[in-house]
């Protein structure tokens, strides 16, 4: 009896562990690669620590790519790698390209914004259909829907079309 207890504490053990080690592997797949969209002849400071203050390691340009989980965002800022060192880059000049059809999923209408989170320019119906074009990230880290029409929708509105 007590061999028994002890080998179910051991295979319980085993599969808590198996769990988390699955979980760290989750959260790493979560990666994604995001393009710096700042105006041509501009850039984004690739800096030390997620601050504006922080030292600048490097600069982006206008096509760039970062990899990085979209969930983590510290102060505004990506974590990413830049030169084999962890690093930091602002949100607001990123986004993920998409090209899909959404339907708006609310419970009553939805407001517009002219960027994300930004001032609102509108609303739109449970039920419409919207074309996102790209998915763009706010300073507190809230994802955005970019539309066809250039303004924006956050992202807990939408459910995709099949």
């Amino acid at each position: 009896m007590k061999h028994n207890r002890r080998m179910l504490h051991i295979t319980t053990s085993l599969l808590l562990l198996a769990a988390l080690c699955l979980c760290g592997s989750l959260r790493t797949a979560r990666a994604e690669t995001l393009t710096c969209v700042v105006p041509q002849g501009q850039y984004v400071n690739v800096r030390n620590r997620a601050s504006q203050s922080a030292a600048t390691w490097g600069i982006l340009h206008a096509g760039d790519t970062i990899d990085t989980d979209p969930g983590e965002v510290v102060n505004g800022y990506f974590k990413t790698t830049y030169k084999n060192q962890v690093a930091y880059v602002s949100v607001k000049y990123f986004e993920i390209a998409v090209g899909r059809s959404y339907t708006v999923d609310a419970n009553g209408r939805v407001r517009l914004r002219k960027s994300p989170g930004g001032s609102a320019s509108g609303f739109i119906q449970p039920g419409e259909r919207v074309h996102v074009m790209s998915w763009r990230y706010a300073g507190d880290g809230s994802k955005w829907a970019k539309c066809a029409g250039g303004q924006y929708i956050a992202a807990q509105y939408l459910t995709p079309d099949e």
